[in-house]
């Protein structure tokens, strides 16, 4: 932060503003804990964890609405899209699954989650006819 929110003071390293004596030491830990949170969602989709980068980019953002956390979700929303449809087409069901655990944990519960939901049930059921109906 570079200015006081309050008075529009430039601050300095101080948790108080020098103009109107604003109290920022809260403000500026949220700051500090944003800019964490993304490093930590950023390291662990690097190490290929994307449910545990969901989590920490959601608290990223929960303390601080940064251009640069905003970017990096729609990046990791992106991917899981991406994940999605690759373990579709691969008939990984269960991959899919979890795809959509993360897609839901970055966008919550909406109609177009809900459908793929049904589609990979449907699929799903379908793969498992087709073996048992080879078998039999």
């Amino acid at each position: 932060m570079q200015r006081c929110p309050c008075c529009n003071a430039r601050l300095s390293r101080a948790s108080g503003c020098s103009r109107c004596g604003a109290d920022l030491g809260r403000v500026m830990s949220c700051e500090q804990l944003a800019g964490e949170w993304l490093s930590t969602a950023w390291r662990l989709m690097c190490a290929n964890k994307p449910d545990i980068a969901a989590q920490a980019i959601n608290r990223s953002l929960s303390f601080k609405q940064t251009q640069a956390a905003q970017i990096f979700r729609q990046f990791l929303v992106h991917h899981q899209y991406r994940a999605l449809y690759e373990g579709l087409a691969q008939h990984n069901w269960q991959n899919a699954r979890r795809t959509l655990g993360v897609l839901r944990a970055l966008h919550g519960d909406n109609e177009s989650l809900s459908r793929f939901q049904d589609l990979i049930d449907f699929l799903s059921v379908g793969d498992a006819g087709t073996v048992q109906d080879w078998q039999g």
